[in-house]
């Protein structure tokens, strides 16, 4: 069994949005993979979490955070491509130094997150007033609260956990909580809770990170954006979708992900058109449904989203981390799309997007050279795959230098 990094939420100004979480993300799509470069997701049927016993904040209750949580996993169970369900199994399970009722102490917290990380419960954390960010030696005014896996086995993601800061839901208390009103703090966690499901953060109309108003671009700003710009985020893009889907697909009833959606892979390469290059944003964007429905109905993912980031050497196996060591998935993109006309872009992550905000892991790489053109559009169908549409990129560093053979 593997215990993850949990999901540590930073909230901070950014113009008219509000940073979101920091991500021990592998690549944009999947938060975690396997050696295989499978993602790791939850088992088939219904994904069951535990609430605490406590209000989530001096003026709100504990049945009104419940019911809170439980229309926030809603919005991606009912995505009606996916396969994916929520229950609550009821209150956090005694555990150690936690005996029942509020975790409200840093031992309380410990035992039950320890638990989470063994792959015994998944937990829903009120911390009512913030002392347990405090106790974290974690600002209390800046943090909204953690998410994510705590764990899996060899397969399959087995245990979850967010915590969340009533702070930000205390209008009496503090007035950290003007920056977040309910509907914001809730939007927010909708996306925790992408992370809770195996998602990572996606870069699509990445201009919007300084704020915008389009409501085209504002249509296609993902749930999973690193930053929180607008409350139509509350609502899955066709990013979130598809991405929730393809880890998740619903395989019966009239509406199922083999018969919306298709598949568009490729390569993304130097300028030599041979060496594989990583950590590129790749999008396909959608052109025939309209004028400026490109920037409505768009899919990302980062080229070699399968990868194992640090890979070690064969003399000590100084590599970490999860993800395949294929030479063949290094560059390598996969995008699933509802079916319908595409073209291909590329795109450096933004170098705003790093620790808290990251895409495709803690570091940020700028794309080498510069982005071709888009290509031209790509017909996908239902249930098919279009593939080998590689990307090569413009003007990077020769493979070899004057000390290195041909």
């Amino acid at each position: 069994m593997q215990t993850l990094h949990r999901k540590q939420t930073a909230l901070a100004a950014l113009l008219a949005g509000l940073l979101l979480p920091a991500s021990a993300a592998f690549a944009g799509g999947p938060l975690v993979v396997r050696d295989d470069g499978t993602p790791y997701v939850w088992p088939p049927g219904a994904i069951s979490y535990r609430t605490d016993n406590a209000p989530l904040s001096a003026t709100v209750t504990e049945a009104q955070a419940q019911a809170r949580v439980a229309a926030m996993f809603a919005v991606w169970q009912n995505v009606a491509t996916a396969s994916i369900t929520y229950t609550r199994a009821g209150f956090i399970s005694p555990v150690g130094a936690y005996t029942g009722g509020d975790v409200n102490t840093i031992d309380e917290f410990n035992a039950v997150d320890g638990d989470c990380g063994a792959g015994n419960q998944s937990p829903i954390i009120y911390d009512t007033d913030g002392s347990i960010f405090v106790d974290l030696g974690l600002d209390e005014t800046s943090i909204v609260g953690f998410a994510g896996p705590c764990a899996t086995n060899a397969t399959q993601i087995i245990s979850g956990e967010a915590v969340m800061n009533g702070l930000f839901q205390d209008g009496s208390a503090t007035p950290v909580a003007d920056l977040l009103p309910a509907a914001a703090f809730d939007t927010a966690f909708i996306h925790e809770f992408g992370h809770f499901s195996g998602l990572d953060h996606s870069q699509i109309n990445v201009s919007c990170a300084a704020g915008c108003v389009d409501p085209d671009e504002l249509a296609g700003l993902p749930t999973m954006f690193p930053f929180l710009v607008d409350l139509s985020q509350q609502t899955l893009s066709d990013d979130d979708i598809a991405w929730i889907s393809r880890l998740y697909p619903q395989a019966t009833g009239g509406t199922t992900f083999a018969n919306t959606h298709g598949t568009i892979t490729g390569t993304v390469f130097f300028s030599d058109g041979l060496s594989h290059a990583p950590l590129v944003n790749v999008i396909a964007r959608r052109v025939d449904t309209g004028a400026n429905q490109d920037r409505t109905h768009a899919v990302s993912v980062v080229s070699g989203f399968k990868m194992k980031l640090s890979r070690g050497n064969s003399i000590n196996d100084t590599g970490s981390g999860t993800g395949s060591i294929s030479p063949g998935d290094l560059g390598l993109y996969e995008l699933a799309v509802p079916a319908g006309n595409y073209t291909i872009e590329v795109e450096s992550i933004d170098p705003a997007f790093t620790d808290a905000s990251s895409i495709g892991g803690f570091i940020w790489i700028p794309m080498p050279g510069t982005a071709p053109a888009p290509t031209a559009p790509i017909a996908v169908g239902a249930g098919a795959t279009s593939s080998g549409h590689n990307v090569t990129l413009i003007g990077t560093d020769p493979r070899y230098d004057q000390f290195e053979g041909p």
